[in-house]
């Protein structure tokens, strides 16, 4: 079936739940026609060395070495290094593997040569052999900064790995998008696409962050391509992670309407559970076409069955 399909599929990916979509995609669609603008926002230093989660886990998903279990890290890891730290009296709370610290110095290396972060992806990828095409959403740095209650700052990975994501947030920045901008190649994967995925991955911590970045919004308002966003909520819950308590918090509806109406400025066509049937009507006065099917992707074959809908949209759609 993949030999047969030539459609060009831009993705706006972040944490968990877009990767286990791509891995339906990847059954049904060559990996040459697959573009995914991951989500930069999560960025951090640990011991001297940049860790780019999102990107990691797409790097690791198309070398098919990734901890399907966990969704990040690579799959039969060790933590020789981290017990160390540990027994050196180190205060260990983000998870740094044996396997996982090889790509972090080599990326540290790229980076001393003088490489920007596309540059280092694309080399990374050649390495792997990886087809598909990984883009950051910008070479800038943007961090993704959590506001608590009592004004502390934290990063997105003290909030969701230190905190284990109990702490209410009442505000949201994702700094550096003032001044940072998009590479020419993002936007042309964007205008250049038969069609746009937004995957069904946290809002606020991963999408939004990748729409805050100069020109990629006023690209996705200008391509002709269809749009179509993959509901992370079914009946008010996430699948996985902090996105209905995040979106509540922030004063968002915390429901595939609300994931509607985040988007409704380019969005074409959204894919929701069907026990969220009751909000069709609310949706479809926004003006987007609705889907209505399971979309659960906790297994290969739920996520196989979804993205067949997908592309089937797509074709239809010319």
């Amino acid at each position: 079936m993949q030999e047969n399909i030539q459609k060009k599929i831009t993705l706006l990916s972040g944490g968990t739940g877009t990767p286990k979509l791509i891995l339906g995609l990847r059954q049904i669609i060559s990996d040459e026609n697959l573009t995914i603008i991951g989500n930069t926002g999560d960025d951090e230093y640990f011991y001297g060395l940049l860790i780019s989660p999102d990107i990691d886990t797409l790097i690791y998903l198309f070398a098919n070495e990734l901890d399907q279990d966990k969704f990040w890290g690579i799959k039969d890891e060790s933590y020789v290094t981290l017990k160390q730290l540990i027994k050196m009296k180190e205060e260990i709370w983000f998870q740094l593997g044996d396997k996982d610290l090889a790509l972090h110095l080599l990326r540290n290396e790229l980076l001393k040569q003088g490489l920007e972060m596309d540059k280092i992806i694309q080399e990374i990828c050649k390495r792997f052999e990886i087809k598909a095409t990984i883009l950051p959403m910008s070479n800038d740095k943007i961090s993704t900064i959590m506001y608590t209650e009592n004004d502390k700052q934290l990063s997105f990975q003290e909030y969701t790995v230190k905190m284990k994501e109990k702490i209410s947030i009442k505000k949201v920045v994702y700094q550096g998008t003032d001044n940072a901008e998009t590479s020419d190649v993002v936007i042309e994967s964007i205008l250049n696409a038969d069609a746009i995925i937004i995957g069904p991955s946290n809002p606020i911590t991963s999408i939004l962050p990748i729409l805050s970045v100069r020109n990629i919004k006023d690209a996705l308002l200008k391509t002709k391509a269809k749009i179509i966003a993959i509901s992370p909520l079914e009946e008010g819950k996430a699948f996985s992670g902090p996105a209905a308590k995040l979106l509540a918090e922030l004063g968002y509806e915390a429901s595939s309407f609300g994931i509607a109406n985040l988007y409704k400025e380019f969005l074409n066509v959204i894919i929701i559970s069907e026990n969220d049937r009751n909000l069709i009507k609310r949706i479809e006065n926004l003006g987007i076409k609705i889907i209505c099917t399971n979309i659960s992707l906790k297994n290969n074959y739920n996520r196989k069955k979804l993205s067949e809908i997908i592309l089937k949209e797509i074709i239809n759609s010319g």
